[in-house]
């Protein structure tokens, strides 16, 4: 063995290019321990971590053309039930336009006065869409809609958006209008209005009692109003009141007798305490109220009731 050493080091002695070699091999694997390890095993391990790592990368590719396909089916599946969407709101809109317009003819309104519009907006650069009839466009967990409520309260002018156009005794009335129609799809136990009759005057506060009225057939309705029109319609009236008591501000709520609604619809009215033409007034317009909800319109369940 020792004749065989030294012929091999005979035989590099004799090779420079051999021991070159040797040289630079040298030098690498001084390299791989100065870098990755402080001997063999290390460097051996680092370099089967390296190649998992590119294996891992490599498959980076196909995971990404994989989610990319994914993507593809599930836009796909959105922009089919969006599509699905859009056609039942457009249904549902020209249904809601009719019977909502019916409502508002009663309380005031001309023919034709209300539309529902429902839109679709296109993406913008960089921005989530679907594609539908060629159209790319923007979505969210609602679909693709733009839905808006439009107003054309003046004749001869178009319908604009309902919040951009509307006063605020239209908004009132419309409000209370679309309530009315939605509510006979819920089961919304009790509906609340604050001050409906904000900027209603008095020609349209008598249907506007008259629909609250109907609407309280099929919910408890609670209305909180200034106008005796309105009041005038409730099947109880309660007075609310502020009193200083022990320096402090309490409110009282006290359930009015058919005398005592007379009196307060008077103060509604504008007449001081005693005033007999105000109490006249009011007996009369709780007469009315009456009248009309004993009536057969009212007891026909007609929407007007």
């Amino acid at each position: 063995m020792a004749d065989d050493a030294r012929r091999l080091a005979d035989d590099i002695d004799h090779d420079p290019r051999a021991v070159a070699e040797l040289d630079a091999r040298l030098g690498v694997i001084h390299g791989l321990l100065r870098r990755y390890g402080d001997d063999e095993m290390a460097v051996i391990e680092h370099g089967e971590r390296a190649a998992a790592e590119v294996e891992r990368l490599r498959g980076l590719d196909e995971e990404r053309t994989r989610r990319q396909r994914e993507d593809a089916r599930l836009l796909g599946d959105v922009a089919t039930a969006a599509e699905a969407l859009s056609t039942a709101r457009r249904e549902a809109a020209g249904t809601l336009t009719m019977i909502v317009a019916e409502v508002l003819e009663e309380l005031g309104f001309p023919a034709g006065v209300f539309d529902v519009a429902v839109g679709q907006r296109v993406a913008g650069a960089g921005e989530a869409a679907i594609e539908i009839d060629g159209d790319a466009l923007a979505f969210d967990a609602s679909g693709v809609d733009e839905v808006v409520y439009r107003l054309a309260p003046n004749p001869g002018e178009p319908a604009r958006s309902l919040a951009k156009i509307a006063s605020g005794g239209e908004l009132s009335r419309v409000a209370l209008a679309i309530k009315r129609v939605l509510a006979e799809a819920d089961s919304t136990p009790t509906l609340v209005f604050d001050e409906v009759d904000t900027g209603i005057g008095g020609r349209s506060a008598d249907p506007v009692g008259r629909s609250l009225w109907g609407l309280a057939r099929r919910h408890q309705v609670l209305c909180v109003t200034h106008l005796p029109q309105i009041a005038a319609h409730a099947d109880a009236h309660y007075r609310i009141v502020k009193r200083e008591r022990d320096g402090r501000t309490v409110t009282e709520v006290e359930r009015l007798d058919r005398e005592g609604r007379i009196v307060e619809l008077a103060a509604m009215l504008g007449g001081g305490p005693g005033d007999a033409a105000a109490l006249a007034s009011a007996r009369e317009l709780l007469d009315r109220a009456e009248s009309w909800r004993a009536g057969p319109v009212a007891a026909g369940g007609d929407r007007s009731a």
